[in-house]
């Protein structure tokens, strides 16, 4: 019974780009293997050589990428057939600004294209299209930024967090909070959490994140 799958030719890849197990997505050559288990560990990382989340087209120029046979897909596919990006994404970042293929990340929409492989010959360099290390938010009005509804917080350096993940108390603790914290290293002021209202910005531990 025939099927809505398509299936792959390698030269649906840009030059210097491999298909993923699937054939549907194309990653930059240097991964050695585009997507699957490890991806995150291949020359150039996760924004080289992970796909789960790519949904941007190969069109575009960039890579990871949708290749040409899915974004062209025949007339009888699926309605929920991969799109070059989500309807809601332009909407995400910042004016002026566009959203990574990840929906993470936002760069000057001078880029064409945010993060990904070879950002650094974009207009502007690096430092406005690449974004494997950016960690400021898009509420600060920094470009390249990160959304502030992708920013999960974490416990300042040589702390651990409660059951809850909301609160953080010294490394030295073992554990932060609950029952029996006041018999830990440092005691109820060091261990428990229950009045904590400071906020780990501020440098003191316990702290609320």
């Amino acid at each position: 019974e025939p099927t809505d799958e398509v299936t792959l030719p390698p030269s649906d890849c840009p030059d210097g780009s491999i298909a993923d197990a699937t054939g549907l997505k194309c990653c930059a050559s240097t991964c050695i293997t585009c997507g699957g288990s490890g991806c995150n560990t291949r020359p150039g990382g996760q924004y080289a050589c992970c796909t789960s989340s790519v949904t941007v087209s190969c069109s575009t120029g960039t890579l990871p990428c949708v290749a040409p046979a899915v974004t062209n897909a025949p007339t009888n596919a699926p309605t929920d057939a991969p799109t070059d990006a989500p309807t809601d994404a332009p909407g995400l970042c910042p004016t002026g600004s566009i959203i990574d293929p990840y929906n993470e990340k936002c760069c000057d929409e001078d880029c064409g294209v945010c993060g990904g492989y070879n950002c650094h010959a974009r207009p502007g360099g690096a430092a406005a299209c690449c974004t494997g290390s950016v960690t400021a938010l898009c509420s600060t009005g920094a470009m390249p930024c990160l959304l502030d509804s992708v920013y999960k917080p974490t416990c300042p350096t040589a702390s651990i967090a409660d059951a809850t993940g909301t609160k953080c108390c010294a490394t030295s603790c073992g554990t932060c909070g609950g029952y029996g914290c006041h018999l830990r290293p440092g005691g109820a002021a060091a261990c428990c959490t229950g009045s904590v209202t400071a906020s780990c910005s501020s440098n003191v531990l316990p702290c609320t994140l």
